[in-house]
């Protein structure tokens, strides 16, 4: 069994929408949360202040609590993170979603009844679906789980339980398999500063978040070689995903995964 523990970046008037999930198997789970909480305690030193819960926006910016670090201090714990996560072997999901071309979306298309946020909740979980069916003797059935600040939960939780027809073909659904049937009981909603993970996949979208609006023009450089450093966490935050044709798939993509293509940004397709 694993876990999946996502979260979001942008939704609030971006230019691009990004969400990640971590996905970890449920008897190395411990472990990591252990680790990434000795990792607050080693921020708390430097500090000087308490932790409750790592805001990787307010901490890209060195506003707050993290006015004592310098550039050169973030930067390199940053790094640090995404090789921590790389040495741990958890593997990623995500969605990007480019605001604009969702706007621009018609009524007939079987997005425009979805918001970007559960447009992108319900894009990670046919990828999941896509890629743990393929396992045995039930390993990739996964638990979703969110931040409970979301608004879209109930809706989400409805969507999950009943997800329409047309998504049954971005997983080439069976006659008599059931649908999203990876996926365990309902999504759960929990409070973010006492799930580690969630913190770690707040940080994943801001950067890859970051990295697209850089890409797309849409976001100026703060500073000389921004998007070229950027561009490296991206890199090495994509490389640990699950295989990119269950996310954007480039060869037979079904109409369903065309549809969450044509709302991506083209950098990360």
């Amino acid at each position: 069994m694993k876990f999946c523990y996502l979260d979001e970046s942008g939704t609030g008037g971006s230019a691009v929408a990004t969400m990640v999930g971590v996905v970890v198997d449920a008897h190395r789970m411990h472990l990591t949360k252990g680790a990434w909480l000795e990792l607050l305690k080693e921020l708390e030193e430097i500090t000087g202040n308490s932790i409750q819960e790592f805001h990787a926006n307010k901490f890209y910016s060195g506003g707050g609590i993290w006015k004592p670090l310098t550039g050169e201090q973030r930067s390199s714990i940053m790094s640090a993170i995404i090789k921590w996560m790389d040495n741990r072997k958890h593997k990623i999901v995500y969605s990007a979603v480019e605001i604009e071309k969702h706007k621009a979306l018609d009524s007939k298309s079987n997005l425009n009844g979805l918001n970007v946020w559960k447009t992108m909740a319900l894009h990670c979980a046919l990828a999941l679906q896509r890629c743990h069916q393929a396992e045995k003797k039930n390993k990739g059935h996964t638990v979703m789980v969110f931040d409970e600040a979301v608004k879209d939960k109930v809706d989400y939780t409805g969507l999950v339980l009943s997800p329409p027809e047309w998504t049954h073909e971005y997983y080439d659904k069976k006659k008599k398999q059931e649908p999203l049937d990876q996926l365990i009981d309902v999504p759960h909603f929990v409070d973010s500063k006492r799930v580690a993970l969630v913190q770690v996949a707040d940080f994943y979208a801001y950067i890859l978040r970051t990295h697209y609006e850089l890409e797309i023009g849409s976001r100026k450089e703060k500073y000389a070689g921004e998007a070229e450093k950027v561009g490296g966490w991206a890199e090495k935050i994509e490389a640990q995903a699950i295989q990119r044709a269950n996310i954007y798939p480039k060869r037979s993509a079904s109409g369903a995964a065309e549809l969450f293509k044509s709302v991506a940004p083209t950098c990360c397709l």
